[in-house]
């Protein structure tokens, strides 16, 4: 397996996570630490005295008929000699007009292929969609392209320094850092050549230009929309500091959150719906036998569970959602195993699309124009998908594929914060074999069981009155 990842926390917090995992003949290989997590509010501390103004508000849906908006894009190249118009906005003061920069276009946005139908191992090994758990809607995506606008520039009064391009909106990486520096107390703020870096003792955030990968104390996160650069700045778009970046920096701040005390887990496929292929078994035998295993490590640690399954037997996608929706007090945590190439691996984790943002990959959703049942918990879906994905990454040496979006359907009508959590690719030999491993199942449980303490732990502040 591919080298560990390495978080960075306060020393004070390292006890948080503390926990000796048993070795065996096929043991799952760990980092070179036992590492607590990802960031210091979700794996404790902080309080609200230390809390800055409300983030923004997220973008607004478009009003123009949409067109497709591409998924992921690594670079981005002008291609008009007539450059789009730049509004920044900030609180107070007078209009000035500055001047003008080109921005990015968009590139075609990849195909993806289905899980069924078996891919050679290049770099599309890395894209694998799960077969039947998405219900696919009419959509369209609107354009980023919309039309230029005049250049406004309002003297910043400790508010929120956004700037306008082609509609859409975007807050300076400055006002990012300004806001939670009272918490995190960063030191570093750094530009190199199309690289970004916001750092402290606490916390590390990297990005690229033109980019839509983002790190957080090394751990993955897919934006919506690519981080680009004007006049020096580097931006962020406003919807993922609203749905991504302050939900996952202030978790126990997220405002509509909900104490919990039983955990819905859902295991993928089963009957006649076998999932994907592995050498060494099906995907729906593997889930239900990851379910299981989960269900066990959960109910140590306090919780109640209550299983969608618990035999080989074929449930509806709706069923499944309508079993988180009646069950009171719950999160929803559905477990499934990845397919592709033979190349392929590593673990991944879903949360919702958020409303105005499409889907990471083709087959995830599209664009979600109007939003979903499920967007009601946006902050809590990317809180706990951070909680989860971060708690297992940190913990082994398993290839991160990141924390992404798309509207599966048994994301998009969950009236629980919920998560789609991939284990591992069947279709890799290794890591098949991995997953056919009990020592294997139980060890990543109990990082999943951990993860769910601390998103519970990190949330009690915002839950208070709520039980």
């Amino acid at each position: 397996m591919p080298p560990g990842i390495h978080s960075i926390l306060p020393k004070a917090l390292i006890a948080l996570l503390a926990f000796a995992l048993a070795s065996a003949s096929f043991d799952v290989a760990h980092a070179d630490d036992q590492k607590p997590g990802f960031f210091k509010k979700l794996f404790g501390g902080g309080s609200k005295a230390e809390t800055p103004p409300p983030a923004p508000e997220p973008e607004k849906k478009p009003a123009a008929k949409p067109k497709p908006e591409p998924e992921k894009t690594a670079t981005r190249k002008s291609t008009s000699s007539k450059p789009p118009r730049v509004i920044i906005t900030t609180t107070g003061g007078k209009k000035v007009e500055i001047g003008k920069k080109s921005t990015p276009a968009k590139t075609a946005a990849k195909k993806e292929t289905p899980k069924d139908v078996t891919k050679s191992s290049s770099a599309k090994d890395n894209e694998a969609p799960m077969k039947g758990e998405f219900k696919e809607l009419d959509d369209d995506k609107p354009s980023t392209a919309e039309k230029s606008k005049a250049v406004e520039v309002l003297p910043a009064n400790g508010g929120w320094e956004i700037v306008k391009i082609g509609g859409r909106d975007y807050v300076t990486a400055e006002s990012i850092r300004n806001f939670y520096n009272p918490v995190y107390g960063f030191t570093t703020f750094r530009i190199q050549g199309t690289h970004f870096w916001l750092g402290s003792s606490k916390l590390i955030l990297k990005a690229q230009i033109g980019s839509q990968e983002m790190l957080i104390n090394n751990i993955k996160f897919i934006l919506s929309f690519p981080v680009v650069e004007y006049n020096g700045k580097v931006l962020f778009s406003r919807l993922d500091l609203c749905k991504l970046i302050d939900p996952v920096l202030y978790p126990s701040h997220i405002q509509n959150a909900e104490f919990f005390d039983t955990i819905v887990v859902d295991a993928g496929h089963g009957g006649h719906d076998a999932g994907a292929r592995g050498i060494y078994g099906y995907e729906k035998d593997f889930a239900l036998k990851m379910a299981m295993a989960v269900r066990a490590a959960l109910i140590q640690r306090g919780f109640k569970v209550v299983l969608t399954r618990s035999t080989d037997t074929f449930l509806t996608l709706g069923g499944r959602v309508a079993i988180a929706n009646q069950t009171p007090k719950s999160i929803f945590l559905s477990f499934h195993f990845n397919s592709g190439g033979a190349a392929a691996t590593g673990i991944e984790t879903w949360a919702l699309t958020p409303q105005s943002a499409a889907a990471t990959i083709s087959r995830g959703g599209g664009y979600n124009v109007n939003g979903v049942t499920g967007n009601k918990q946006d902050s809590a879906n990317i809180a706990l998908a951070t909680a989860v994905h971060a708690s297992v990454i940190s913990r082994f040496k398993f290839v991160d594929r990141g924390i992404k979006r798309a509207q599966w359907s048994v994301l998009t009508g969950c009236k629980r914060p919920g998560i789609l959590f991939e284990g591992g690719f069947l279709t890799n030999g290794a890591e098949c074999q991995l997953v056919a491993s009990e020592t294997y199942r139980q060890q990543v449980s109990a990082a999943i069981g951990d993860a769910v303490l601390n998103y519970r732990k990190a949330l009690e502040s915002a839950m208070m009155g709520k039980r």
